[in-house]
C-alpha cells in the first residue's frame, strides 16, 4: 500500500496537480471565530447549535461552538457561521 502512495505522490508532483484535489485532502479555513469552510468532504454527520460533525475522506472533522449554522453547502464545500470554540480532527 505504501508503494502505490509514493507513486501516486510522485504521479501528483510530476504534473503539478494540487494535492488536495488529486488527493481529495480536506481543506478547513477559518476566518476569526465566527467563520469556517470546509472543502472536500464526503458529507454532515450531526448538526446541532453546538457541535457539527463532518466525515472526510480521511476521517471526522468536529466543530465546536454556539449558535453554528450552515447557511450554505454544496457536494464539495460548505461554510459554517457561529461562535467557533474549537476542532477536533480523528482519523
Amino acid at each position: 500500500m505504501k508503494k502505490r502512495q509514493r507513486l501516486k505522490e510522485q504521479f501528483v508532483t510530476a504534473l503539478e496537480i494540487p494535492r488536495d484535489l488529486a488527493c481529495r485532502e480536506t481543506i478547513v479555513t477559518f476566518t476569526g471565530r465566527n467563520q469556517a469552510v470546509i472543502e472536500n468532504y464526503r458529507s454532515i454527520l450531526r448538526y446541532t447549535g453546538e457541535e457539527i460533525v463532518v466525515l472526510t475522506f480521511r476521517g471526522r472533522i468536529t466543530i465546536s461552538g454556539k449558535r453554528l449554522e450552515i447557511p450554505w453547502y454544496t457536494s464539495d464545500e460548505m461554510m459554517l457561521t457561529g461562535v467557533i470554540s474549537g476542532m477536533n480532527l480523528e482519523q
